[in-house]
């Protein structure tokens, strides 16, 4: 057996021990893929993509339709071709979760927290607005408090206009220069966000890519393999990114497990990104024909990626 045949069938042996969704394999391609190609991608590429990862036909249209049902997908028919893209809806709740998948670095903590206390947003929009905030690493420190050790407010911004609560809650920026405070708050965030199991995700990350990693910093596999690899580790880091609250290194333990993952995907993104993106640009279609070439913000992505040699 060839090592890209291993390769493959571990990671699709992976996929099915970790139970990962069609549906879920799906929301990766058009955030990783699809939304930086100019957006539209035909059914047939989408299950040409997804049939490498052990999902067959059945599974793939039966997500799709499942995600156009949920308002993720909308849909456009040309002929007996059906071509799909992100909703609206879809593309805001990606480009907050893209902020952090490709970030380059975790900029420097100014030593602010930001407490949001809702105060008397709707029954209909408290569990909606609840999810995000613990999505953004949030939670509570007291009952009803929302705390997050950072200043940085722009997603939570943008979710407090998206529900339309400006009025129904209160944020507040706080510091403590004590240093008992701060070793009180370090055990705070340790239990209240359950740190020590975030770490387990992280290392079981690490320990079923990087030998994988290792070997293709040494060779290259095909193209149509690095896009394979490439969609499964943004998948799996991004679901740990759910579970993590983005807390600055000063609020962590001593060599956080975190940060060598965020660097094995940083390096494995850089390598793979030419080669399967040229891969992209051959097989995968929408209605105008091959894929066209990223958008200049897919360069940016982990402080600038290198542009294929075509474009």
């Amino acid at each position: 057996m060839t090592d890209k045949n291993k390769r493959t069938k571990k990671i699709q042996q992976h996929i099915k021990d970790s139970t990962i969704s069609c549906t879920s394999m799906v929301v990766t391609v058009f955030g990783d893929v699809v939304s930086q190609h100019g957006s539209w991608v035909s059914l047939a590429s989408l299950i040409q993509v997804l049939e490498p990862f052990g999902f067959n036909e059945r599974q793939i249209r039966t997500s799709v339709y499942r995600l156009v049902q949920n308002n993720w997908l909308q849909v456009n028919k040309v002929g007996r071709c059906s071509y799909y893209c992100f909703t609206d809806t879809a593309t805001g709740h990606y480009e907050k979760a893209a902020r952090r998948i490709y970030a380059v670095n975790q900029p420097e903590w100014d030593n602010n927290w930001t407490l949001v206390l809702p105060v008397s947003v709707p029954d209909m929009k408290l569990e909606e607005f609840r999810k995000s905030l613990i999505w953004q690493g949030f939670n509570t420190v007291t009952s009803g408090l929302y705390a997050h050790p950072s200043s940085e407010r722009s997603s939570l911004d943008e979710l407090i206009h998206e529900l339309g609560i400006v009025n129904d809650l209160v944020v507040f920026s706080a510091s403590t220069s004590d240093l008992n405070s701060q070793g009180v708050l370090k055990d705070l965030i340790k239990n209240r966000w359950k740190l020590s199991e975030l770490e387990t995700y992280y290392k079981d990350f690490l320990f079923f890519y990087r030998p994988i990693c290792q070997k293709i910093f040494l060779t290259l596999p095909d193209p149509g393999e690095c896009l394979l690899l490439r969609q499964a580790m943004i998948h799996d880091y991004r679901r740990i990114l759910l579970r993590d609250p983005d807390f600055p290194a000063a609020m962590l333990p001593p060599g956080w497990v975190g940060h060598e993952a965020q660097d094995l995907v940083k390096r494995a993104y850089k390598v793979l990104a030419e080669s399967s993106t040229y891969y992209i640009s051959q097989k995968m279609k929408n209605a105008q024909g091959p894929m066209p070439e990223p958008n200049k913000r897919f360069f940016t992505r982990f402080g600038g990626l290198k542009p294929h040699q075509d474009y």
